[in-house]
């Protein structure tokens, strides 16, 4: 699945998308916490890049649609052991640093 048919599985016009810089850096994204996601507009708790023919440009999501554009991305649910490589693998893809905190006793 390539960006534009993730951004129509979405139902995202990506007109609306703000433009990404050609080189991202951690604030950038830093920067998008917060804003309304680019689905549905609750608060964002991600953001990412889509890559069209006319640029890059941000996506932000919020928890319920970050998880969708990772199953829509895969192609399935990541199993459960493969949802912090998903991550990692998000994450070094747009440049960002990514720290997985965990829970150990809720499991």
């Amino acid at each position: 699945m390539d960006d534009a048919d993730l951004l129509r599985s979405l139902a995202v016009d990506p007109a609306t998308l703000d433009p990404a810089p050609a080189i991202l850096r951690t604030v950038d994204a830093r920067r998008r916490f917060g804003r309304p996601c680019s689905t549905c507009g609750a608060t964002a708790m991600s953001t990412g890049t889509v890559h069209l023919a006319r640029g890059v440009f941000w996506l932000d999501a919020c928890r319920d649609h970050m998880l969708e554009a990772f199953r829509l991305r895969a192609g399935r649910w990541p199993a459960a052991g493969d949802v912090f490589a998903v991550l990692r693998e998000a994450a070094a893809e747009a440049g960002v640093a990514l720290t997985v905190i965990t829970d150990r006793e809720a499991g």
